[in-house]
């Protein structure tokens, strides 16, 4: 189902992504045919978001989704999502379709990479099976192969345009520091907060002794949203985020 957010006289389609309290604090979830950027700390949840942003798109949403895994292959993936119910085996390959994209290790000791073949065998992936949503998940990985700033600029710059091309509704997770949401921004990836249409921030710490995990939508293009942050648990279900309905001034 198709949810849009009145935005002046026109209206933003949104993609849900099935964790209730953030299509709550995002009006409807994320920008529909448009790219997100997730970033976290390790343990944050950034896997278990994305592959529930797939799952929700597979089933309610009837949207079939791929998710490439730059980090973990994809049988692990699924065994450590087996917990939250969400029936992976009976959804792939026709309506949610993984692919194990970890660089392989001449490329990590030459320090060469290139998205132009992936993206290539991905787009004959979408077509024959009619994909909406696409996750690029731990995508800091390979772009840590290239030294140059420019090449990583270039390998973020084609993916962008390919997503944009094809009107998919894209999700890219990538690891920033647990304090410092901005903290990889001068190395990496950190001009992709500009490039996407919405950001959100993953934090996980420990306060005197205490576990805490925080979730931030630090902007979205074209609609209000709830600027704060807004507490989170990983529970039998995947995120639980508690948040009432945001409410535009």
């Amino acid at each position: 189902m198709q949810r849009t957010v009145k935005n002046g006289s026109r209206k933003l389609p949104k993609a849900a992504t099935g964790v209730a309290g953030l299509d709550a604090i995002t009006g409807g979830g994320l920008p529909k045919g448009r790219t997100t950027l997730l970033l976290g700390g390790p343990g944050s949840g950034k896997t278990i978001l994305a592959l529930k942003f797939l799952v929700q798109g597979a089933t309610a949403e009837k949207e079939p989704g791929i998710f490439v895994a730059f980090e973990e292959s994809s049988t692990r993936i699924m065994e450590n999502a087996s917990s939250f119910g969400w029936k992976l085996d009976k959804l792939t390959p026709k309506r949610l379709y993984f692919l194990d994209a970890m660089p392989p290790a001449n490329e990590v000791h030459s320090g060469e990479f290139d998205l132009g073949g992936l993206l290539a065998a991905l787009g004959a992936q979408v077509k024959a099976m009619g994909a909406r949503r696409i996750v690029f998940d731990a995508l800091d990985i390979p772009l840590s192969l290239l030294t140059d700033p420019a090449a990583r600029r270039r390998e973020v710059y084609r993916l962008h345009e390919w997503l944009i091309e094809r009107g998919l509704t894209g999700l890219i997770t990538a690891k920033a520091d647990a304090e410092a949401e901005h903290a990889a921004e001068p190395a990496s990836y950190g001009f992709m907060q500009f490039m996407v249409d919405c950001a959100l921030i993953l934090k996980h710490g420990v306060v005197n002794g205490v576990s805490q995990r925080n979730l931030r939508v630090q902007k979205y293009r074209g609609t209000s949203f709830d600027e704060n942050e807004t507490p989170y648990l990983i529970g039998s279900e995947g995120l639980e985020v508690t948040a009432a309905p945001f409410l535009r001034r």
